[in-house]
């Protein structure tokens, strides 16, 4: 008698997971041989290990929950999008380097975690969540030409991770309307 359950380490996900250890390692490499400007703390490997992590978690998710390629596809954006937004923010900061603005954009991918796992990434659920973060990047631009005058905003960058999201809500809404067809 033969199971169907996935194999634990099959060879696409021992190079998923060792490919994320080998990005963490990589820092931890050039400090050793005094590359200019890598100065990593232990702190800047813990946030690095969870960012991996996660991504590498949406990734194994993705595959094992999606009931078919448009909303696998959302999920992998949204996740893509929630990890170069976390990271983007912060080794530089979207709006600014230290404003306080940016804290917003971390609070919105964590309430987007939060919500999805409440609503346990029902698709119906996660195109509202993404479009609403998709608009949060905008809304947070103008509240940061309101409440910083002079200061520079990246609106390419901020309409870039709007159309992540937007397009990752588009994807789920695609799943949910496939859905209602079959």
């Amino acid at each position: 008698m033969t199971t169907t359950h996935p194999k634990l380490l099959n060879g696409w996900r021992v190079a998923g997971w060792g490919s994320l250890a080998a990005l963490l390692l990589l820092p931890a490499i050039a400090m050793q041989v005094d590359a200019p400007g890598v100065l990593w703390t232990a702190s800047d490997f813990v946030f690095a290990a969870v960012l991996l992590g996660f991504l590498g978690l949406v990734v194994e998710l993705a595959v094992r929950l999606a009931r078919g390629g448009m909303q696998r596809a959302g999920y992998l954006i949204a996740g893509f999008t929630a990890f170069f937004t976390m990271w983007s923010n912060a080794a530089v900061g979207i709006i600014g380097d230290d404003e306080w603005v940016n804290q917003f954009f971390f609070w919105m991918v964590l309430g987007g975690i939060v919500l999805s796992l409440l609503t346990r990434f029902r698709p119906v659920a996660m195109r509202w969540i993404c479009g609403a973060i998709a608009a949060g990047q905008i809304v947070m631009g103008f509240v940061a030409t309101q409440a910083m005058p002079g200061h520079e905003v990246e609106w390419g960058l901020l309409a870039f991770f709007a159309l992540l999201w937007g397009s990752a809500a588009w994807c789920f809404d695609r799943s949910v309307r496939q859905n209602r067809r079959s």
